[in-house]
Parts: structure tokens; sequence; C-alpha cells
């Protein structure tokens, strides 16, 4: 195990507000109380969440005992603004109090802005297709960052813009719920204008942090090595999924180009407003071509690696890891592995899926001097998106059914040890 020297290495894990506070109503609430997900907002376990919001100092005393010195979490925007225009200082005065904490407890935050849900009136006034999304983002920012930005080092505008898109606007899994490819590219440009918009905020109250956009990778794999066509479409996949926002970003210009589906080209100022890339890695998918217009592919999970699936049924390659690392270093940006983590009731293969992944970082490390920290998904349970609470990425168990008590598990105790063995190897050294 090795230590960065040119930098204290960031170790971490990352939460969101909606996944864990509870105690909101946003559009995705309204979204369960269509019958759109499995668990029902009447549900008190999904009105509660894990309770974090009125647990969070309890929560943070957690940190400490997994030996961590950051934590990424995220603000809830429909707690902050529940009507547009109006916001709800007693909520930023909490989110405030929570990053002193941090500072208290010698933590740094990392703070996301975005991370999937919006308030109620969002779509319907300002939806990610129309511009006016961009006034409405960089209204929420400026609030935020006027109360907390002065002490938070480390901004993610936007997390997994493409997984948010392809939910809302393609396979309508989230509100807005479109299946609009055309309405799609109209929201990235937006989003990243939104970014843009963000960044310049942010740095004019707080120039010396850095602020960056977490983005969700899937490492392809052509179905069938012999056949070109499959290698093909998963290039474009690729090429779409993985690389257009990092391209805008060298380009000064969205591209998304699928034939026969969408040639869409947008010149955009993003004047390289970026400081680093979150990485957010969990799984590889398979790529099969398909004779279909509208569909010209399949994606599918295999285990092709031998590590066997998640809970979620995610092929578990670890190696992907590095593949997606190699895949930014060329754009010279630091980089922080921002999401990383396992859905399993085993933690015996939660165990394994993190000593896997270490052991790909620790490669990382060594090669790649750009890389700066590695937060695990998640600190505790939580709500995830389309499943409810069965998925348990948690380095803490929550008992939903006995109080909400946290529990940790052998792999937050492994966590833990292998942050202190490394600081106390540097400090022998």
């Amino acid at each position: 195990m090795i230590q960065s020297t040119r930098r204290p290495f960031l170790w971490g894990v990352s939460t969101s507000a909606f996944q864990i506070e509870g105690h909101v109503k946003n559009d995705i609430t309204d979204w369960e109380s269509l019958g759109r997900f499995r668990t029902k907002t009447e549900d008190p376990i999904y009105n509660q969440g894990a309770d974090h919001w009125n647990r969070w100092e309890d929560d943070f005393a957690l940190l400490k005992e997994l030996q961590i010195n950051s934590y990424r979490f995220s603000v809830e925007w429909a707690r902050i603004e529940p009507q547009r225009g109006r916001f709800d200082q007693s909520a930023l005065d909490q989110y405030s109090r929570m990053v002193d904490r941090l500072l208290e407890l010698g933590i740094k935050p990392m703070l996301t802005l975005h991370h999937f849900t919006h308030p109620t009136w969002f779509h319907e006034q300002t939806p990610w297709h129309s511009p006016a999304s961009v006034e409405a983002f960089a209204r929420f920012t400026e609030k935020v960052v006027d109360r907390i930005g002065d002490r938070v080092p480390l901004f993610v505008t936007i997390n997994e813009p493409m997984v948010w898109l392809l939910a809302g606007y393609l396979d309508a899994k989230f509100p807005p719920g479109h299946r609009d490819v055309h309405l799609l590219a109209d929201a990235l440009y937006n989003m990243l204008a939104a970014h843009v918009r963000a960044y310049d905020i942010i740095k004019s109250k707080n120039p010396h942090c850095e602020v960056g956009i977490a983005n969700n990778f899937i490492v392809f794999k052509s179905a069938h090595k012999w056949n070109p066509l499959d290698k093909k479409i998963k290039r474009l996949i690729h090429s779409f999924y993985n690389m257009c926002i990092v391209d805008a970003f060298r380009d000064n210009a969205v591209r998304i180009k699928f034939p026969f589906i969408m040639d869409y080209h947008k010149p955009i100022a993003l004047d390289d407003k970026l400081d680093f890339w979150g990485v957010n890695y969990y799984y590889r998918m398979h790529v099969r071509f398909k004779l279909s217009l509208k569909y010209p592919f399949e994606l599918f999970f295999r285990d092709r690696s031998g590590s066997g699936f998640t809970d979620l049924g995610w092929e578990i390659y670890a190696r992907g890891l590095g593949k997606v690392l190699q895949w930014l270093a060329p754009t010279g940006k630091p980089l922080y592995v921002t999401e990383n983590g396992i859905a399993t009731q085993d933690d015996a293969k939660r165990l394994q899926y993190m000593t896997q992944h270490l052991s790909i970082l620790e490669e990382s490390i060594r090669t790649n001097p750009q890389l700066r920290g590695y937060y695990y998904w998640s600190l505790i349970d939580n709500y995830e998106w389309l499943v409810g609470y069965k998925a348990r990425f948690g380095l803490y168990e929550v008992d939903y059914e006995n109080g909400l008590q946290r529990t940790l598990r052998p792999s937050g105790r492994f966590f833990a040890d292998y942050i202190r063995n490394l600081n106390n190897t540097r400090a022998e050294t």
C-alpha cells in the first residue's frame, strides 16, 4: 500500500442529500407518488429516509471512526428553494453548520450542488432543455455559495449529468420523463452552460477552491471480438457516454453523433472552466449490435471477469477503474474517484470488491500523479433511485426496521484500518 507524496491524498466517502436526509418534497417524491419507482411516498421509511437531516451530527462522528480526511456530500435544492425565488434560510444555516463541523473534525468538505433532484417547480418552469434552467441554477448556486462557499475547498457542480439525462430524457425513468434525443442534447448543452455560470460564481467568492464535474464512466466491451459491427457500436457508445462531456471541454463544443439517430454540433464557451474530473466508476457492460434503426445495439451484463455481480446485477470489473483513469490522464486535470462502491447484502463480497478496486487504485497512484483522492460510496445505506432501500451500499448498515440504528460493517473496519495503516506508513517514512 502506498501514499501519494505530492500532497495529502484524500480518502473519503460520498453521500447525496436526497438519498439519506429524508423529510423533503421534490421532483422525485412527486414522481414516486405516481408509482414510477418501487417505493411509494406514503411509505414512512421513504419519507424519513435514513433521517440524516436530523441525525447528521451523530453521522459525522462516524466519519472520524473511518479515519477519512474528506467527505463528499450534497445540498438538496428543493429544501433550499422550495418555491421559485424563495429561499429557506434555516436550511442554508444547517448546511453551514454541517460544513463548520466537518472543518472542526479536520475533514475536508467536497460539496455537490446538483445530485439528480430538483424542486417541484423546476421541470414545469425552468426545465433543463430550456435556457431558463441556466439562470435558475445560477441563482441557486449563488445563494449556497454566499452562505458557505468561503469554507468549501472542493465543489462538484453537477453529478453524473449523462446518467440523469438518459434517465430523464431517453428512458423516461426520471422526471421530466421525456423520450426525445433532441431535448436531451439541448439539456446537456444547458447543463454545461450552467456549470460555467456556477464555476464563475464559486470562483468569485472563493478563488482558491477547486470546481469540477463528477462524471459516471462505464467500461464497454464488444460482445464478440470477431464482429466489426459490435466493435463499431461499442466505440460510438463510448464516445457518447464516456467522452462527450470530456471532449466538450477540449473542443468548446457539444457533439453527439449516432448514424441515423442524431448529428448534434453546437459551440459552447466552456473555456477550460474545470479544475478537476470526478470519476464515478461501478461496472462494465457488454455491447451487441442489433439490426434496428431505432435501437441499433443491446447492452447487457456478463460475468467475464469471474468476480460476479452486485445485487443490482452489475458486473464487478475492478480493472475498469484503472482504464477510466487512463482515459482521463491526457486531459491534464487532477482526478478524484468521487464514487466507487457495491450494492450487496453480503459484506464478504463488499470486502472483496474493495480489496480489488483499492489494488487497482494503488497501481494508478504509482503511475498517475494527477490522482488526488478516493471516495467510497457510501457512508451509510441509502435510498437507491429505482429500487428503494434494498440496495445496500453503506459501510454502515442502517436498520430500517429498528430505529434506523447505524452499525459498522466489517468492510467499514477494513477501510478504516487500510487508511490508518497508510497514515502510519507515511509517518514512519
